[in-house]
């Protein structure tokens, strides 16, 4: 729990050390906003790669290394984030973040060829790393009940996923693909002042101010969770769904970019919709049984979207994935972090796996369409899922009691 102090003890802690802020921790309605910003520049591409795609001459596997390289700039920024979150606080972080975002977003906008291209997406990934993780870490301080932090983070990362999912349809239909990287870079600047602003409005206010300490929670081994972290991974593997259905979409239908984003609107807005009965499932049950019950449901709709007989059928599957994922994220997001015991390094273990998911789905998805046609990711990740299902499935029977939260 937050540890309640008046302005003047802030002040105090500020003149008494030099290695930490004296805000160590964004404050609440800021961090949920820098969340909802950030997921907000990270969504803008995906109505935009048949765009890319062709503006570059690319294979499927070249389109699906446009999102693979800025998550693989996410997986290489989650090490320096935990360090940072530590010892310069979540604000500072930030601000860094915004920094790289928007050097990330110009060279990508710039970019005369796919190597820029991917150079830019790297830097991107840094900087919504560092983002993300002030903000997921601020947001854990402060609700740090079970199922709270991991469900906060995904209402605001979803709403910020909504307004990207829109804006980029609306821009690449109009303008060009090369505009959403432009709105990126001014996303970028409000991110990079939005820390500062929490720190400033903090430090004036005439009431008492939440802080915290520079640690929460005691320091668990990483090694004590690789099995959920490992499960994690797979789970985030089947986000590559953002790169296959565009690309199948445009393949089988025709779709547009416009198309494609209400398509991409359907799961973010099942993501909204399923957080907070998600919540409260994980609370009542579990994490470990909402975990299994979800995979069901998402891979139903992976699986269900081959039998879509037009763009407009893919709404049907898509809402069971997005239901199914947010469950399975969340759950599995949950049990790391208790496991983790809530601390820094359990955050950015989380956001590594996820982001290796990330990275190594788009990837793989990609290959497998060039080698086997754009249907084959469709059963191939629902695997993953299945696999990742009965691992949870199988601990939870040899320790029914404890089951894999406690194992």
């Amino acid at each position: 729990m937050a540890q309640r102090v008046s302005p003047a003890e802030v002040e105090r802690v500020e003149e008494g050390t030099s290695r930490a802020p004296s805000l160590p921790f964004i404050s609440f309605g800021f961090a949920l906003v820098l969340v909802s910003g950030t997921i907000w520049a990270n969504d803008l591409t995906s109505p935009a790669l048949p765009a890319m795609k062709e503006s570059f001459g690319m294979s499927a596997k070249g389109a699906g290394l446009i999102v693979s390289f800025l998550f693989l700039g996410r997986l290489l920024g989650n090490f320096p984030a935990a360090r940072l979150l530590d010892t310069v606080g979540a604000p500072r972080t930030a601000s860094f973040g915004g920094l790289l975002l928007i050097a990330g977003a110009v060279t990508t906008m710039l970019a005369p060829n796919a190597e820029v291209l991917y150079l830019g997406r790297v830097l991107q990934g840094i900087g919504v790393a560092l983002l993300v993780n002030a903000g997921l870490r601020s947001i854990l301080v402060a609700r740090p009940g079970r199922g709270a932090a991991m469900t906060l983070y995904g209402i605001a990362a979803t709403v910020g996923s909504v307004i990207g999912l829109v804006s980029s349809g609306l821009l690449t239909g109009n303008f060009g693909w090369r505009s959403i990287f432009a709105l990126s870079a001014l996303l970028g600047v409000m991110l990079t002042l939005l820390p500062i602003l929490s720190t400033r409005v903090a430090r004036r206010a005439t009431s008492a101010v939440e802080t915290a300490p520079a640690a929460v929670g005691p320091a668990v081994p990483v090694r004590t969770y690789l099995v959920p972290l490992a499960v994690n991974f797979l789970i985030f593997c089947n986000y590559s769904i953002w790169v296959i259905l565009p690309l199948y979409a445009e393949y089988r239908f025709d779709a547009s970019p416009e198309m494609t984003a209400n398509l991409l609107l359907i799961i973010t807005i099942t993501h909204l919709a399923a957080a907070v009965p998600v919540s409260r499932a994980i609370r009542r049950f579990g994490s470990a049984a909402v975990l299994i019950s979800s995979v069901v449901l998402a891979v139903v709709g992976t699986t269900g979207a081959l039998l879509a007989p037009s763009a407009w059928a893919l709404a049907i599957p898509l809402l069971f994935y997005g239901s199914g994922m947010v469950g399975s994220v969340n759950a599995a997001g949950d049990i790391v972090l208790h496991r983790g015991g809530a601390g820094s390094r359990a955050v950015g273990s989380l956001r590594q796996t996820s982001d290796l998911g990330l990275v190594i789905g788009p990837i793989a998805a990609g290959s497998i369409v060039d080698a086997f046609g754009y249907n084959a990711p469709f059963i191939v990740f629902p695997m993953l899922m299945i696999a990742a299902a009965s691992v949870v499935a199988l601990l939870a029977v040899r320790s029914p009691r404890n089951t894999m939260e406690n194992a």
